[in-house]
């Protein structure tokens, strides 16, 4: 059965809560005010609070002086305790069609990588915006299992580092691109680059994906909502982080559109803080004693660690600009106007990707 539900419009910043809907469903709402989880914060729980300083290692997760770029890919923890990281990497001043996926092995999360130049039977020429599920195999004695997801097609594996296989069967494809999938409660769910609509299978390749439900959003003029990472939290609500866009914005880079948040109790009701309340922003302070200020982060990844406590976020980012924005070149700068927009000076600056500590002290 097939349901489509509008978004309710929440107060943002309202100093008092009626119910956890008003915290975001990132806490909950105790004498008339949301008690917020860790590291989430904010009058409505809505903001990601980076930690006072991150480990500068989490700079750049690749090698900063290779001319090439990445645009970030997940991040997944093997059986081992090591971190694997599947990143994609494209020509210098190219972020449309990447050339082959990375992975890269680290013994914390914040790296530094070890890094193969590909993905051992992952797609390659092309397979950008990668997306990475671990699950315990049903229909293989609860096996565990570990997808990558690009291309249009998903690949499987019995551990971290490959080999992968496609997939196979008359649904091995999934919806859309820029995928956004999950394992919960014995089925597929996923979402892709326009986040509005939220799809489900029971079994990769076997059966096809059904409309789970529509995702409606509020945002304001101009906001182009993309790159999704859907997780359901301890409680059972549902969540998806967006990048976020507007191309009018060029200067000023700190103030630009970067981030959006929906939130559910069931993955069908879906909810958005009206103004909107950008849960990552566009400043991180490194421990080396460094701050910057990025043009741009998208790609959002979030990592929990083996209690489900989330620690951090992993970015695609312009390296080279900050507030000031890019010069007006029509070269490197699609969708090109009067100006180059601050989440386009990414095609004409050095690409990588970033992982941010969370505030959970």
């Amino acid at each position: 059965m097939r349901k489509v539900f509008a978004a309710a419009t929440l107060p943002a910043l309202a100093s008092a809560c009626a119910t956890d809907l008003d915290c975001s469903l990132n806490g909950v709402c105790a004498g008339g005010s949301c008690a917020c989880d860790k590291p989430w914060g904010g009058p409505s729980c809505g903001v990601l609070r980076y930690a006072a300083a991150s480990p500068a290692s989490g700079k750049s997760l690749f090698n900063i002086s290779d001319p090439r770029n990445t645009w970030n890919g997940p991040i997944a923890t093997g059986p081992d305790g090591r971190f694997h990281m599947y990143n994609p990497v494209y020509p210098h001043h190219e972020l449309l069609r990447s050339t082959s996926i990375m992975h890269g092995v680290a013994d914390r999360v914040e790296g530094p990588y070890a890094w193969a130049s590909a993905t051992p039977g992952a797609p390659a020429a092309g397979a950008s915006n990668p997306a990475f599920v671990a699950y315990d195999d049903p229909h293989d004695a609860n096996a565990t299992k570990y997808t990558l997801w690009a291309g249009g097609h998903v690949s499987v594996a019995g551990a971290p580092d490959g080999p992968f296989a496609p997939v196979s069967g008359a649904y091995a494809s999934y919806p859309g691109g820029n995928p956004a999938p999950i394992w919960h409660g014995g089925a597929w769910y996923l979402t892709n680059q326009g986040t509005t609509t939220i799809w489900t299978t029971p079994r990769l390749g076997q059966q096809p994906w059904t409309v789970f439900a529509t995702v409606n959003k509020t945002v304001p003029a101009g906001t182009n909502p993309e790159d999704p990472f859907m997780w359901v939290d301890a409680r059972g609500s549902w969540h998806i982080v967006n990048h976020a866009y507007d191309t009018s914005q060029y200067a000023n880079c700190s103030r630009s559109t970067l981030s959006t948040h929906e939130f559910s109790r069931d993955g069908k009701e879906w909810h958005m803080l009206v103004p909107n309340v950008e849960p990552y922003g566009h400043t991180v302070r490194w421990d080396d004693g460094s701050t910057h200020t990025y043009t741009t982060l998208e790609r959002p990844n979030l990592h929990f660690d083996g209690s489900g406590q989330l620690t951090h976020i992993n970015l695609a980012a312009d390296l080279d600009t900050g507030d000031e924005g890019c010069p007006d070149r029509k070269d490197h700068c699609p969708a090109f106007h009067v100006h180059c927009a601050c989440t386009n000076c990414k095609y004409y600056d050095h690409a990588g990707s970033i992982i941010v500590a969370l505030d959970v002290a």
